[in-house]
This record gives structure tokens, C-alpha cells and sequence, in this order.
């Protein structure tokens, strides 16, 4: 097992005890009926809503770019999650010319390659050579590198620190972030934890690491923790947590620099929701008993739970409607304005409350499993959200401060794959490294959205065997998607050369593969 790092030790404990609390006491989340989502919420509530359009902040683009100059950047890259949704044994097993049997493994964004110059170049490798960019133009007077692993995971990550950078040969990544500018702060490893039985004890028969909240605990931990930071002075800090496979997870100086200019402690970066975006969370409003309103999240199995599941998915995407905001799991935290109010916070209650104000809502994933005596049993994950963690910070400072501590960034449609491209089925990957809809800009390393809409097609894949990294790219080769609007496909489907346009739907009721070449616009196959 890895052992947790100095500045690190009790952070994983801590975050167990603020779950095992929440599931004691038995408290329920909110009901879906007590809020109001952004998209149909009353003017008197949004008002209680502090945001800001992207587009608008090009308005003052020259100032906040040499606002954005004078921070140091420390982007956390949450790499723990395996990712066990995406298949990828056969994938890798082809690119490492490696036994299927003996792979390992490692996080998304060590396992997943684009290709630069007929080299295989992983997501999380592009990451750091984003970060190396952005020093090197100047946007920031630093970056800091910090890596969010696991048990299974750390081992690609430390292999990738070992390897020789990209563009400069001479140098592994771990040398040429140890300059001026480029700096790497030691790794967060969020380590598994007990579950819950059948008769509501704590069982290690079945572990899991918790979810991402115990990062957004981590980040107001470093407000008055100072070893929990990468430098001592908080004045220009400004931490960023973000998907480890996502590119679009970092901001841009212009946020960073909107951040500086207004004093804003945190902001949650939202985006317009789109029909990919039905089963997601969305922000919403709430105004308590005592006429407090605040900041929440609303999910799909709130809304399940309350019978209102199909309003739920039209909601933002209805006539009459505002857009809704849709959480991408980005947040940004400008450590100069969060410092003096968490430890305001925490001189008046004691940190110990003060962590049960902001621990995240709980949600208890029930999930079953054949243990080793041949029987199936059922045990409770205990996990938790970051959002949910800084909303409750949120609503802590509104109760007891009297200041609304986070901010919203919400990216419209047309800007959303510069900061939301997250890598959830084996079809998003291939959209993003391996078709026409996207191209990677080799100086920066951000993908470019070279859809005809500049919006990404709605894809439904109905069969198990696109799960595998390796059927996808099989069966989408070469496929041009540019101008695909909408595809559904039911059973195994391989296009030959194909171009996708417009409103696409394939049914395979047989058990082979369905070749299909040519241009189709506007189709229905069925066979």
C-alpha cells in the first residue's frame, strides 16, 4: 500500500469520519420539490446568484490577462478514478505489444493516447504539456503541478513524471518541473475506505476511495493549513482542481484574472446544458425557513425520487426556458479572498465543526458483489461530490458571514469544449482523438472543435461492445462526423469509409457485424 505523504496524513481519515457522520445521523439530502433550478428559477432568486458569462469577461480581456500574469497556477489533476466503464485491456495490449492477461490498469489519462507526429502521447502526459505552454507564454508567473491518485493508480502516474518530455528530449518531465516557472508540489493519494453491510457495520470486504469531495475538503484544508500548499504566501495563489482526462480542465488567464480583479474566493465553472447533458447535476436555488437563499445541486435521482424525472431532463432544453447550469467538475479557488474567510470560519467554530458545515451531502451507493465464500451481498459505498462541498462552504459563509464565498463561470455552447471535454465512454474518447469533429493544436495541447455547429453530436449506443476502446475505434475508423447531428445505433455496426450527416439511425437486429459504407444523411437502417 502507498504511504500518504507527510503534509497529507489524517486528510483521508478526516474525510471517512465526515461521510461515517452523515450516514449515522441519518440525515436526507433536499428534496428536488424545495429547489429551483437556474432555468425556470424566479428573478428574485437569481439575484442571489453570483455569475458571469465568459464572452463578457473579453471585455476587460487586456486587464485581466496581466492580472492572470502576476498568479501562481496550482492545478490539481484528479487521476484516481480507474475508469472501469471504458474497456481498454485490447487497446492497450496493442500499444504496449503486451499479453492482454498481464496489463495493468492505470488511471484514464495514462491509458488513453493521442498521436503527435506517430507518437503515442497519453491525456495526462498532454496535461503537463499544457502547463508547460502556459508557463512558457507568460500567463502566469507560475504553475504548479499536483496529482490527485490512488492505490491503483499511482504507479502510471510516477512513471510519467520519469518519462523524457516531449519536446525536450534531454529532460523527464520531473526535471523540467523544477525551474523558474514550472513546479511540481507532492502528490495527493486518496486511499480506499470501508463500506457498509447488510446489518450497517463497517466492512472491508468491499473498499472504495469516496468520491471526488474529499479533494474539495482538501482545497479549503489549505487555507489554514499551510503545509497543504504548495507556497507559504497566499497573495496570487490561485488553485484549480480538474478531471485528470479532461483537456478543456483548466482555465484560462481570463478567469483566473476576472477571479483577481473582483476579490471572487471560488467559482465553480458551469456550462449551458445540451441534450448530452440530461442525466447530469444542475445549480439551483433554495430560499430556507428563515428566507436565507442559497446555492445547491440538484441530481437525477432526486428527481427520480420525486417523480418529476422527465422534467427534470427537458429542464433548459424546453421553449420559454433559460439555459441551465450545468456543473462540469471544475472549480477554481483564488486563495488570497478564500483564506481570511475560512479562517474566520474556523476561529469562530473550531475546525472540527467547521468540517462538518462544509462536508459533502452523502450519497450511499448500494452496490452488490460475490464474496469469497460464493455468496452475494450488498454493501453501502459511502462517497460524496466536491461540489457539494463548496456549496455548503457557500451556504456556511451566506449564515454566517453574510457573503456569498462562490462564484459561477458558466461557458455558453459555443465555448464549451474549450473548458468541458471530459472522457466518460469509449466514443468520447474516439470523438475527441480519433475523428474529424476534433483537431489537437500541438503548441498548446487543446483540442480545437472543428464540428460544422461547433457543437458535439448526441451519440446513443446501444450494445455492450462499444464499451470496448478497441470495437469503437474498429468500428469508426476513418468515419467523417463533422457534420453529424444526432446517431443512434442498436447492435454491432462497422462503417467502412463512411461520412455521417445530419439525423443518423441504425438498427442491427442480427448477431454479425453491419458494414455500412458511403455518405448517409438523414438515415434510418434497419436489417
Amino acid at each position: 500500500m502507498k504511504k500518504e505523504c507527510l503534509c497529507y496524513q489524517g486528510l483521508n481519515e478526516d474525510y471517512f469520519e465526515l461521510l461515517l457522520d452523515k450516514f449515522r445521523s441519518g440525515k436526507k439530502g433536499l428534496d428536488f420539490e424545495h429547489a429551483d433550478p437556474v432555468s425556470i428559477a424566479s428573478q428574485e432568486l437569481l439575484r442571489e446568484l453570483p455569475y458571469v458569462n465568459y464572452e463578457d469577461l473579453k471585455k476587460n480581456g487586456p486587464e485581466l490577462l496581466k492580472l492572470a500574469k502576476t498568479t501562481t497556477l496550482w492545478l490539481k489533476k484528479m487521476q484516481a478514478g480507474v475508469g472501469s466503464s471504458i474497456t481498454r485491456t485490447s487497446y492497450l495490449s496493442r500499444k504496449k505489444g503486451a499479453d492482454a492477461k498481464k496489463i495493468k490498469l492505470g488511471c484514464k489519462g495514462t491509458d488513453l493516447f493521442a498521436e503527435i507526429n506517430g507518437k503515442d502521447v497519453s491525456i495526462a502526459e498532454l496535461q503537463l504539456l499544457q502547463a508547460i505552454h502556459d508557463a512558457e507564454q507568460g500567463f502566469y508567473s507560475m504553475v504548479i503541478m499536483q496529482d490527485v491518485v490512488s492505490e491503483e493508480t499511482t504507479c502510471s502516474i510516477k512513471e510519467l513524471w520519469k518519462r523524457h518530455c516531449f519536446f525536450e528530449t534531454r529532460k523527464t518531465y520531473e526535471e523540467v518541473f523544477n525551474g523558474l516557472k514550472l513546479s511540481r508540489f507532492e502528490e495527493i493519494c486518496q486511499n480506499h475506505q470501508p463500506t457498509i453491510d447488510a446489518n450497517g457495520e463497517l466492512s472491508k470486504k468491499r473498499t472504495n476511495p469516496g468520491g471526488h469531495a474529499l479533494v474539495g475538503i482538501s482545497a479549503l484544508r489549505a487555507s489554514y493549513k499551510e503545509a497543504e500548499r504548495p507556497v507559504k504566501d497566499v497573495a496570487g495563489l490561485v488553485g484549480v482542481v480538474g478531471n485528470g482526462e479532461d483537456l478543456g480542465s483548466s482555465p484560462d488567464p481570463l478567469m483566473v484574472g476576472w477571479m483577481v480583479k473582483n476579490k471572487v474566493p471560488a467559482v465553480m465553472i458551469t456550462t449551458e446544458k445540451t441534450e448530452l447533458d440530461m442525466k447530469g447535476g444542475q445549480i439551483a436555488l433554495v430560499k430556507d425557513k428563515s428566507d436565507l437563499v442559497y446555492v445547491t445541486i440538484i441530481e437525477k435521482a432526486q428527481a427520480e425520487q420525486a417523480g418529476k424525472l422527465e422534467l427534470f431532463e427537458s429542464l433548459g432544453l424546453r421553449q420559454g426556458d433559460r439555459p441551465a447550469f450545468f456543473n462540469t467538475n471544475t472549480a477554481i479557488f483564488n486563495y488570497q479572498a478564500l483564506t481570511p474567510l475560512v479562517e474566520e470560519l474556523v476561529n469562530k467554530m473550531g475546525e472540527k465543526e467547521f468540517m462538518k458545515a462544509v462536508s459533502p451531502d452523502l450519497i450511499k451507493n448500494a452496490k452488490k458483489q460475490i464474496d469469497s465464500d460464493g455468496i452475494e451481498r450488498t454493501y453501502i459505498q459511502l462517497e460524496g461530490a466536491m461540489g457539494s462541498v463548496l456549496l455548503n462552504f457557500d451556504r456556511l459563509c451566506r449564515q454566517r458571514l453574510g457573503k456569498k464565498a462562490v462564484h459561477f463561470i458558466n461557458v455558453e455552447k459555443k465555448n464549451r469544449t474549450k473548458f468541458f471535454t471530459p472522457i466518460k465512454t469509449a466514443f468520447d474518447f474516439l470523438l475527441q482523438f480519433h475523428s474529424d469533429v476534433f483537431e489537437l493544436n500541438v503548441h498548446s495541447m487543446r483540442l480545437e472543435n472543428k464540428h460544422i455547429s461547433g457543437m458535439l453530436p448526441a451519440v446513443t449506443l446501444k450494445d455492450k461492445y462499444y464499451d470496448d476502446v478497441e470495437n469503437v475505434l474498429s468500428s469508426f475508423k476513418g468515419t467523417k462526423m463533422a457534420h453529424l447531428e444526432k446517431l443512434y445505433i442498436q447492435g454491432k455496426v462497422r462503417f467502412l469509409g463512411a461520412e455521417l450527416i445530419g439525423d443518423i439511425e441504425i438498427v442491427n437486429t442480427k448477431d454479425d457485424i453491419y458494414d455500412i459504407q458511403g455518405q448517409l444523411k438523414n438515415k434510418k437502417l434497419r436489417r
